[in-house]
């Protein structure tokens, strides 16, 4: 995204400080002393908004025409001292407003997020840039994919863990290509009953079957133009695979309970979590589909595996609260650090919801390590509640008193500090069974015995945390 800020001023003062605001959102700022230099830097193309604070009303002046006319898109804001602030002041029409020095930091946050927006309605496409967050090579290799295929109708598909950002990259292509200013439709295969299915996507009759006391336009012809996005397409059942290949081979389709053909100019890009290659081989995906949709694939990277990354998401969707209206939060390096060790399945995700989580719980603070919540502290916050006899485990032992009065099943009470240590251990291996088993000195199929034995299941507060 074009996230530079031009700042117009002949003070070094001035440039330093509002430097540091905006650099600490990852806006970079680029100075010019005069119009003349402004003019220069402007070839580039690169700014989302200027600043401008010039000591001449006549260089200020001059500086805001050549603006204007190089960039007639990009948003103008006068710096003006705090005592000028509240006083009333006619700007000139290409203005788009004041901004008060010592610049604030919500003023900032809020003609940045202006300035998205009115990038983002002038098109997409014209942005020539990947809607990814992270410098890792992973992120650099897909956003040099995405920009080969975007000027392209090649369907794609998108293969990755759930939560890595499969449908953030769909919108990318569909911005970068000459389908921008046309629909993004996006349907989740999964999430929609099988026998609901054919008519969400291709619409269906009045009078069509029970219930259907309305014709329907589906997904397809809603996306007419644009891109049709196919989420978790390896759930879709086969009757609809042998459909929507037809769809794709022909351009054509009815409705449920029509008679009329439809014909079709729609991009596909799919997405999947699942491998369709095995789902193939157990006769569950149809061959001649997956190659049609497999025309240029894109497979994205676990966070794990760019744990360079996390820094800057962490950044960004605390930025995202922020425009939300919710207090800003900072994250010390203690915090940081923690989660760039932790695995987090659910990926790019489950961090989000994690920083908002943060955000509603400590609202204006700074996270440490000690505010992330217990699963997300790493190996001595987990095992310091563990009981002794396992790996790494604290003090706390599991014992009744030898000398209480009273009866107890001994056979009831092992089992139950069997399954205790046992979900202590898939709880600090975030369920991945052979670590569990290595930390408890088990084989691995021993292990999964017990939890069979024990009915033992991951918590649904857990899994679904690790699915978002």
């Amino acid at each position: 995204m074009t996230s530079a800020v031009l700042l117009v001023t002949d003070s070094d003062e001035i440039a330093s400080k509002t430097a540091t605001v905006f650099e600490f959102i990852d806006h970079q700022v680029e100075r010019a002393a005069d119009a003349a230099e402004a003019g220069d830097k402007l070839a580039d193309g690169k700014f989302l908004v200027a600043l401008l604070i010039l000591e001449s009303g006549d260089s200020q002046t001059e500086a805001i025409d050549l603006i204007n006319r190089q960039s007639p898109s990009l948003p103008i804001y006068l710096l003006r001292g705090n005592e000028e602030a509240d006083k009333a002041e006619k700007l000139p029409k290409q203005v788009a407003g004041t901004l008060g020095y010592p610049i604030q930091y919500r003023d900032v946050l809020s003609i940045i997020r202006q300035a998205e927006l009115d990038s983002n309605n002038q098109g997409a496409r014209k942005k020539l840039s990947v809607s990814l967050t992270g410098n890792s090579p992973h992120i650099k290799n897909i956003e040099g994919l995405v920009r080969h295929v975007a000027m392209t109708d090649a369907n794609v598909l998108l293969s990755g863990e759930s939560g890595t950002g499969k449908e953030v990259v769909a919108r990318s292509i569909h911005n970068l290509s000459l389908r921008a200013d046309k629909p993004f439709v996006a349907v989740n295969c999964g999430a929609i009953p099988p026998e609901l299915l054919e008519s969400e996507l291709f619409g269906h009759e009045k009078g069509s079957f029970t219930g259907a006391i309305h014709s329907r336009a589906g997904r397809f012809e809603l996306a007419e133009g644009g891109t049709l996005f196919l989420d978790e397409i390896g759930d879709m059942p086969m009757p609809m695979q042998v459909k929507l290949l037809r769809v794709i081979q022909e351009r054509t389709f009815e409705r449920v309970g029509g008679t009329k053909t439809i014909t079709s100019d729609v991009r596909l890009i799919a997405a999947t979590h699942q491998d369709l290659e095995k789902r193939i081989g157990e006769g569950k995906f149809r061959l001649d589909l997956f190659y049609r949709l497999n025309v240029f694939p894109i497979e994205l990277p676990p966070l794990r595996n760019r744990v360079e990354d996390i820094p800057l998401l962490m950044k960004e969707f605390a930025y995202k609260m922020e425009l939300e209206k919710r207090s800003p939060i900072e994250f010390d390096e203690s915090a940081i650090n923690t989660l760039t060790k932790h695995p987090l399945p659910g990926n790019v995700r489950e961090l989000e919801n994690l920083v908002e989580r943060l955000a509603i719980l400590y609202p204006g603070e700074t996270i440490t390590r000690s505010k992330l919540p217990q699963r997300y502290r790493g190996q001595d916050s987990e095992m310091d509640a563990m009981p002794s006899g396992v790996p790494g485990a604290g003090d706390n032992v599991m014992m009744m008193p030898l000398d209480t009065e009273d009866t107890i099943d001994l056979k009831q009470y092992l089992t139950s500090v069997e399954r205790t240590l046992i979900c202590k251990a898939l709880e600090k291996s975030n369920w991945v069974v052979s670590q569990a088993a290595k930390a408890l000195s088990l084989r691995r199929t021993t292990l999964i015995e017990k939890i069979r034995k024990l009915e033992i299941k991951q918590p649904d507060e857990e899994s679904d945390s690790a699915m978002l």
